[in-house]
């Protein structure tokens, strides 16, 4: 059994937030309870590109020793480009890099002494991917809680759930599914005691791992690292404690309010109903001070919670049917760590719904609304549009999470800094809209227990509403139908194919195994698509319809699936004479071998390297996918015996072979010769290779290096 391998911490306090005893009960208020303190002026998540981590996974079967991955990241944070010289200042050391935990796929956690910005992290991510032994690096971004602050307007009842043109009409749904059976995991800031909630709550789990120094964003504030307790210590910081500047802030129970969203208790003539209030909860926290956490840590969290194995934590004897992330990062791409630990969750039949994001932009831009089989969800407001700070394109599909002048009513604590007591209080985000839908997963899966993430998600989709009232940007499939998705689910209702999809299905159904979603349509270039047990079919005009399954669409999909690099397909999957396969898509193909595992190659290097024979040629498969950052905006690309580079004005050029070796030897591009202008030039027994500070000969087992 695939395990993770967690950070050996002794748990020092060892509390079961279930057992606790419970507060009087409290009613909701009947004005707008004193509004939290307000997130940085961003309005949103911090920028990316300002973190203290990295995350280093190497090459399965290739990883080094201790010492010599300790040489790898010492070399890489030598290159990064000493700071203090531009003020005026001595110049000083490289930071320190430290080993000092695994997250999901056995990645490594490398902690710097201090924060890196955007440039040292992108010097520092291309020298470690440099070395050939390294699969990825990427930032370890913290991830902040995506809650809109609370303004002090009023509110009365529960209209988001309510029988109205905006409102989701849970009644009707509740009358045949409430969630029991079910178990919504919230990765958040953890859970406080609360008389709405106790009698649902699980035994979770908190997976903050930053506790020592001072307080900083992401910091436990309860002494330990991961611990079996999963209570909100409090989101509050002093002034300057959440960034340069920043003023204080009290905590916003954050968790404490999604998970009441999701499923607070019903009928139990107190406070609030959650939309699923017969499922039970199962807090897990990965956000600490600031409402900030670590990728590594919610990427762990999200794979326990649905009950995968994580070394030095006791099994999660509850795992969940549904894991709601109201949480996120501004990040073009979802990264790597962050991706396995919710593929870990799909694998176990738990969908991941996330908020979208609340930068009204489009949600392409942030994580995790970006990962791969996740449910991305936009906010509505009161009058059934896209609330205005809403992040839309390609989200999955609305639900309510209100807006200053209606927001969302759920359980809260009465402490401005520690816990104080339980009560309620009225938030607005797509941290609200989020959980709604979670719970609507749950009351779809109570109906149906056999059906897979990917069959709940297509249930949601298929049974959505247009919103009453306008969604610049679009919001998907549309407002989320909980009464319409109970029934779909209650019907069981079988899956057809048609058309140029269904031909192809015809003829290769034993590959791909039957139907398990409609042909949906609306992708780019008027494009269509199917689901099967193994894969897709996409079609679209230009392309035809093509299969696309195992590690070649995975790789696809990292690299934006149709919307992307690549485009469309335009051939099936096939052998490619080097023991591995390959498929050909609009604008590059991506390989596939047992040692190399898949990766895409296309535009100037895709180019050179098929010039030279592709796969079968002198540079083998590729190791990884394109990356850019390098010296004077150029990018390279590895492969099993060399590299391509390119820049604008050398074009692409392979280096490789003992010519290779000795370029690397001279830091490569960024050592004195720069980039290659030629290829090897082969001349009797002798072998030249040009580069923009000189060349690199080599005859009879002997370098010869030349300097302009």
């Amino acid at each position: 059994m695939t395990s993770f391998h967690g950070r050996a911490l002794a748990a020092a306090l060892v509390l079961i937030l279930a057992g606790a005893a419970a507060p009087a009960a409290v009613q909701p208020p009947a004005e707008a309870v004193e509004p939290a303190a307000p997130a940085p002026a961003t309005g949103g998540p911090r920028s990316p590109g300002v973190t203290d981590r990295v995350i280093v996974k190497f090459t399965d079967g290739a990883e080094p020793a201790p010492r010599t991955r300790e040489r790898v990241y010492a070399e890489a944070a030598e290159r990064i480009a000493p700071r203090g010289a531009a003020a005026g200042g001595h110049p000083e050391a490289a930071p320190l890099l430290d080993e000092i935990s695994e997250t999901v796929d056995s990645a490594r956690v490398v902690a710097a002494d201090e924060l890196l910005d955007a440039a040292q992290l992108e010097t520092l991510i291309a020298a470690l991917e440099e070395d050939p032994a390294v699969e990825y690096a990427e930032p370890d971004h913290l991830a902040s809680i995506t809650a809109v602050p609370d303004d002090p307007y009023y509110a009365t009842s529960q209209w988001n759930l309510q029988a109205t043109a905006a409102g989701l009409d849970l009644p009707s749904a509740w009358d045949r599914a409430t969630g029991s059976g079910q178990t919504i995991a919230v990765v958040d800031t953890g859970i406080t005691s609360h008389p709405d909630l106790d009698a649902n709550v699980l035994p979770g789990h908190d997976f903050v791992s930053l506790h020592a120094g001072g307080v900083q964003p992401g910091h436990s504030r309860d002494g330990d690292g991961w611990d079996p307790d999963p209570q909100d210590e409090g989101d509050y910081a002093g002034p300057g404690e959440c960034g340069s500047g920043s003023a204080a802030r009290s905590s916003s129970w954050h968790g404490t309010h999604t998970a009441g969203t999701a499923a607070a208790r019903g009928n139990n003539a107190t406070g609030v109903a959650g939309v699923a209030h017969g499922a039970k909860l199962l807090p897990v926290r990965a956000l600490g001070a600031c409402g900030d956490g670590y990728v590594s840590d919610i990427a762990v969290a999200i794979a326990w919670a649905a009950g995968d194995d994580v070394d030095t934590v006791p099994a999660n004897p509850h795992p969940a049917t549904v894991v709601n992330l109201s949480l996120g990062f501004l990040s073009s791409t979802c990264p790597a760590a962050l991706q396995e630990g919710i593929d870990r969750a799909l694998s176990r039949g738990a969908s991941v719904v996330v908020a979208a994001g609340n930068n009204n932009r489009d949600a392409r831009l942030e994580s995790p609304a970006n990962c791969r089989g996740v449910i991305a969800v936009a906010s509505t407001t009161a009058h059934g549009a896209r609330a205005g700070y809403s992040n839309w394109g390609r989200v999955t599909l609305a639900a309510p999470g209100g807006d200053p002048s209606r927001q969302i009513l759920s359980t809260a604590d009465a402490g401005r800094a520690r816990p104080g007591g339980g009560t309620y209080a009225y938030k607005y985000g797509t941290s609200m809209a989020s959980p709604t839908v979670a719970g609507v997963v749950a009351l779809v899966r109570e109906t149906d227990p056999t059906l897979s993430p990917a069959q709940v998600k297509e249930v949601l989709v298929a049974t959505a509403r247009p919103l009453p009232g306008p969604c610049p940007g679009g919001c998907g499939a549309g407002l989320v139908h909980p009464r319409a998705a109970v029934a779909r689910a209650t019907l069981q209702e079988g899956y057809t194919t048609q058309g140029a999809i269904g031909a192809l299905h015809a003829r290769i159904g034993a590959a791909t195994g039957a139907p398990r979603s409609h042909e949906r349509c609306g992708l780019a270039q008027d494009g269509c698509y199917q689901e099967f047990e193994r894969g897709a079919i996409y079609w679209s005009a230009g392309s035809g319809a093509r299969w696309v399954h195992g590690s070649v669409r995975s790789t696809w999909n990292r690299a934006g699936g149709v919307n992307g690099l690549l485009g469309y397909p335009r051939t099936q999957e096939t052998g490619n004479g080097a023991g591995g396969v390959h498929q050909r898509f609009q604008r590059g193909t991506v390989v596939w071998s047992a040692g190399t595992g898949a990766a895409a190659v296309r535009g100037a290097i895709g180019a050179r390297w098929g010039a030279l024979g592709g796969e079968t040629g002198p540079l083998g498969c590729p190791l990884r996918g394109e990356r850019g950052g390098l010296p004077g905006g150029g990018a390279h690309q590895a492969f099993e015996r060399g590299r391509i580079l390119w820049l604008p004005a050398t074009g692409a050029q392979p280096v490789r072979g003992a010519i290779g070796r000795a370029y690397a030897d001279l830091r490569g591009e960024h050592g004195r010769l720069g980039y290659p202008v030629t290829p090897e030039h082969r001349s009797g027994d002798s072998v030249l290779q040009r580069f923009q500070g000189g060349s690199i000969g080599y005859r009879h087992g002997a370098i010869t290096i030349s300097a302009r």
